[in-house]
């Protein structure tokens, strides 16, 4: 998210903001999402932490699921 927010904002004037502005742009949106928490710090060595961190979460919660696996219960399958 971070390096999307680093390269693709502002719309028109992609690249523009200063690191400052993406980490706390960064961080409100973990915390908006429920990522971390309101007074949680974003800087370089924290937002790798964050990310692999919710990366693991999100593996846990998907239960196992491998990739090209179905991803709902009698989901079709994706053509060969």
């Amino acid at each position: 998210m971070r390096n999307y927010i680093n390269r693709g904002r502002p719309i028109g004037k992609e690249g523009t903001l200063q690191p400052d502005e993406v980490y706390a742009l960064t961080a409100f949106l973990l915390y908006k999402n429920g990522v971390i928490h309101e007074d949680d710090v974003m800087d370089a060595h924290s937002v790798p932490e964050v990310a692999n961190a919710e990366s693991q979460r999100l593996r846990d919660a998907a239960g196992g699921v491998k990739p090209g696996s179905p991803r709902l219960q009698n989901y079709p399958k994706p053509p060969q």
